[in-house]
């Protein structure tokens, strides 16, 4: 049995990234101080790369919680698999009931016995599709990044221009310089910090996407190549157990019949006679039974096939009267 460790793994690689993100930092402390905090003499560049930084902590702290979302989704499954050799009453024991897992067993119990046809295509899509929207924060934030630091790009040469407009106009000034030297400082922070930001979100947003993908198909693979045939409900399954039922009975039905050719005593065969009987009344109730469910299924049947016929009335009649075609 695979277990699921991806969602785990990916956890810890986060934090592996974590502590060498504050390693470097420390060891190059003075470079980034240099970069981010000298020739400062306004505070676009605080504002601009403290806004780029809050986008990125935001986005990371969305992914952790994908992550971890996913990490429970695994451990649920990984439990389902361990009790599915247990019987479908030991399906959910220790598995989170509001687990993707849990909910789709719950999904194929009620259509079974609701006697609906399960279309697993459909509900394959609709689980893809809400899965989706998971990642829809990250991939907004993970898209702004790289158009924050173009941004403060910008903004960063638009005071160097001014800088350089006052040393024109006066050249006895040294603001002019500063401002020129504050403007190009600060549009390489912004830009290096934006694509830090957007390269590490992009590495997440892509595992997520990953995980999301193994997940969702070992999911679909459990339900075709296991729960499908255990809920799925045709023609087919119904008249292949009304048959079991009345090969059973028959198969019963011949073992009492030799019981009561070999004993020849008359309490036995009073006692055999009386199962004879019982077995005679189950063979009868399984015949009636699958007559039933036969019948049923061709009512059904019956039904849809008048509803399409007057569907397709419908619609003849309605491109009739819309194209103006004879007989409209």
């Amino acid at each position: 049995m695979q277990e699921l460790e991806h969602g785990r793994t990916i956890l810890k690689r986060m934090g592996i990234i974590g502590v060498a993100a504050v390693a470097l930092a420390v060891l190059f402390s003075d470079t980034l101080g240099m970069i981010y905090f000298s020739n400062q003499q306004t505070m676009v560049g605080y504002i601009l790369n403290g806004f780029i930084f809050i986008l990125f902590l935001f986005g990371m702290g969305r992914v952790f919680s994908i992550l971890n979302g996913y990490r429970k989704e695994e451990d649920a499954l990984s439990q389902f698999q361990r009790n599915k050799d247990l019987g479908p009453n030991h399906f959910l024991e220790g598995v989170d009931p509001t687990s993707i897992i849990a909910i789709r067993i719950e999904l194929l119990n009620s259509m079974r016995v609701k006697r609906t046809a399960i279309q697993h295509q459909a509900i394959a899509s609709t689980l893809m599709a809400e899965e989706s929207t998971r990642t829809g924060t990250v991939r907004f934030l993970h898209n702004i990044l790289i158009l924050c630091g173009v941004l403060g790009t910008i903004v960063s040469l638009s005071i160097a221009l001014l800088g350089a407009g006052d040393m024109l106009s006066d050249t006895s000034t040294t603001g002019g310089m500063g401002l020129v030297i504050h403007g190009m400082s600060t549009a390489l922070s912004t830009t290096m910090s934006a694509i830090l930001c957007y390269l590490v979100l992009a590495y997440f947003l892509s595992a997520i996407q990953n995980l999301q993908t193994r997940f969702l198909g070992r999911v679909e693979e459990l339900t075709s190549t296991y729960l499908l045939p255990l809920y799925q409900v045709s023609e087919e399954s119904i008249s292949q157990q009304a048959v079991d039922m009345v090969s059973q009975a028959h198969q019963l039905l011949q073992t009492i019949n030799e019981k009561i050719s070999l004993l020849n005593f008359t309490d036995m065969q009073e006692g055999l006679q009386q199962e004879r009987m019982h077995a005679n009344q189950l063979h009868q109730a399984a015949v009636e039974q699958a007559q039933m469910q036969h019948e049923q299924m061709a009512a059904q049947a019956q039904q849809q096939h008048e509803e399409s016929r007057q569907q397709l009335a419908e619609l003849s009649s309605i491109l009739k009267d819309g194209f103006r075609l004879p007989g409209a």
